[in-house]
């Protein structure tokens, strides 16, 4: 069965539901979380998306990553990507909400038209104990902030600019 998601007007509200393969495929609005883990070392988390994701493979992203499904809201996606895709039970109480941003990508014939609801996390985390998702993530590797600020911005990365932007000014 697809997964619903619920579409949403320029003001980010709810007006219907439709499946993930048509909000890309017509680049209609939609809610994603991205979560930043962030070390007391000041190093960021880093996935490499798995190389066969339809989406930009094989690119590094956000700590942690997914679509809002119908009727969820973001801290309950949040909470339920944690733990599909690292394998991390997350408490609401360390998370912060950072800001929303609209983030319009495209890829092959994949337009991704979202409001990404971000949030940090501040955790330390021993990487070698998480359980990666295999189909949505390679690897992961903690980067220091001054470094995944330059890299970010490379085509190494999926072209988050503006979140990326508005991470660095929210961090600062």
């Amino acid at each position: 069965m697809e997964e619903l998601i619920d579409e949403l007007n320029e003001a980010g509200s709810k007006i219907g539901t439709i499946t993930k393969d048509e909000a890309h495929a017509k680049g209609i609005l939609h809610r994603v979380v991205h979560v930043w883990i962030i070390n007391d070392k000041n190093q960021i988390l880093v996935q490499k998306r798995a190389p066969l994701k339809d989406f930009y493979p094989n690119v590094w992203d956000v700590s942690f990553a997914g679509h809002v499904k119908a009727g969820e809201s973001s801290l309950e996606a949040v909470l339920r990507e944690g733990k599909e895709e690292l394998g991390i039970d997350v408490d609401e109480n360390d998370l912060e909400y950072a800001f929303t941003f609209l983030d319009k990508l495209y890829y092959k014939d994949i337009v991704s038209n979202e409001f990404a609801d971000v949030y940090v996390l501040r955790k330390n985390i021993d990487i070698s104990n998480l359980k990666l998702q295999s189909e949505e993530l390679a690897q992961v590797m903690w980067l220091p902030l001054s470094r995944f600020f330059v890299l970010c911005y490379s085509n190494k990365f999926l072209p988050h600019i503006e979140g990326y932007k508005r991470l660095k000014d929210y961090l600062s």
